[in-house]
């Protein structure tokens, strides 16, 4: 009797997971680098539209009702970006810009820098205090200017003894508080009351009438020591970051997101940007980012830009040009990406494809996969290293990603 002998190869088995950007699932994680959510998926961050260019290259801008400024050290100037016209005898770079109106409607703006306190109207320095400060704010008609744990305000509506170093009839005035919080980072009007933002905690002043009539109460407070330039009021909310992360006060502290992602040793500047809360950042690989997080849809993204200058305008510096944010753009000199880490265990990858449309690069344990939306891209055999991280870059603006899905090989014990 005869047997043929025939060759049985088992069919290899997989297990497979989804991650959707938009919903990642417990235990998956998506960072978005100038990607952002839309309703049917990740599509490009915003881009860029140039408003001009500088005539000596600024440090910062200020946006205020009546214009955009910017700050030149070298020329020791304020330059108006919408009027082109000079405001010269600023001695550093301004740590704020407010807007001021007398009790007969003329307006004019508090220049408040580390060393002064200047008093600009038409163009023109009007008059100088030679007491400056950390942070500023107006409220009930008042310049109230913190340094350290001091707190000065001059007299309400008036420009007259501009914060003067020691209190005067007129109703200016300092107070200062015990030094246990450490130094004033921050002045918020908020809800009709001015919010202190110390290092190491909140306090409420209530600083509306008669100088003699203001009191201060302590508010809740969690987190740690709070970052230098990370405050920003976020319309019902004032947020700040910690070494921790970001939260917020709203009446009691809540706890909203880690950015992993992020350098908090280093500088931090925060600002409100359309009701979602906005920092410039370096990313701990080194480029600048603004850091934004949305509290509606409780996530959080990166813009790959050198920074957001100023709230809802929108605008920012590169190099001598200021630019302001358009609905969709590639980043100058970058690419948008999404790194993913997925929740299985390692085990070795077999396929990856990106459910949505455009052109993109996968990116596994140093293998760059050209491929296109709906591509199945075959990662390769079993002696590929197993990973748990994935990520994927767009060649072009136009481009929009719901999902990766994901096949793993089975493995002894599946």
């Amino acid at each position: 009797m005869r047997y043929d002998k025939a060759l049985y190869a088992p069919q290899e088995e997989f297990l497979s997971e989804r991650v959707d950007l938009l919903k990642p699932k417990d235990g998956q994680k998506v960072s978005l680098f100038h990607m952002r959510p839309s309703d049917t998926g990740v599509v490009c961050g915003e881009g860029y539209s140039a408003v001009l260019t500088l005539p000596v290259g600024a440090t910062r801008l200020y946006v205020l009702d009546d214009g955009i400024y910017a700050y030149e050290q070298a020329q020791k100037a304020l330059y108006n970006v919408i009027s082109r016209s000079m405001i010269s005898g600023i001695a550093s770079e301004p740590r704020a810009l407010l807007p001021h109106a007398t009790e007969d409607g003329t307006k004019g703006m508090y220049c408040v820098e580390g060393g002064a306190v200047r008093y600009l109207r038409s163009g023109t320095v009007q008059g100088a205090s030679t007491v400056g400060g950390d942070c500023a704010a107006m409220h009930h008609g008042r310049l109230f200017v913190a340094s350290g744990t001091r707190l000065r305000f001059s007299a309400p509506f008036s420009t007259a003894g501009l914060l003067q170093a020691e209190r005067d009839p007129d109703g200016a005035g300092y107070i200062d508080f015990e030094d246990g919080k450490g130094s004033i980072l921050a002045l918020v009007p908020f809800r009709g009351k001015l919010y202190l933002l110390f290092e190491r905690g909140i306090m409420r002043m209530r600083a509306e009438g008669e100088a003699l009539d203001f009191g201060a109460a302590e508010m809740p407070f969690r987190g740690g020591k709070i970052l230098r330039g990370s405050v920003a009021d976020v319309g019902n909310r004032i947020c700040y970051m910690t070494q921790d992360g970001l939260f917020s006060y709203d009446g009691s502290c809540d706890y909203h997101d880690t950015p992993e992602e992020v350098d908090l040793s280093l500088p931090v500047s925060a600002y409100a940007c359309n009701g979602k809360y906005a920092a410039a950042v370096t990313l701990r690989s080194g480029k600048k980012a603004l850091y934004l997080y949305d509290f509606a849809r409780k996530e959080r993204r990166y813009l790959l830009a050198e920074g957001l200058l100023a709230g809802d305008g929108e605008y920012f510096l590169a190099g001598a040009g200021v630019y302001r944010l358009t609905e969709r753009g590639l980043p100058l000199g970058e690419d948008c990406s999404a790194e993913i880490a997925l929740c299985s265990p390692p085990r070795a990858l077999a396929w990856v494809r990106v459910e949505g449309e455009g052109q993109f690069e996968l990116r596994i344990g140093g293998i760059v996969y050209p491929c296109e939306g709906g591509e199945k891209v075959n990662v390769g055999g079993r002696e590929k290293q197993s990973m748990t991280q994935i990520g994927i870059t767009a060649k072009s603006a136009d481009f929009r990603i719901r999902a990766l899905g994901i096949a793993w090989r089975k493995k002894d014990g599946d």
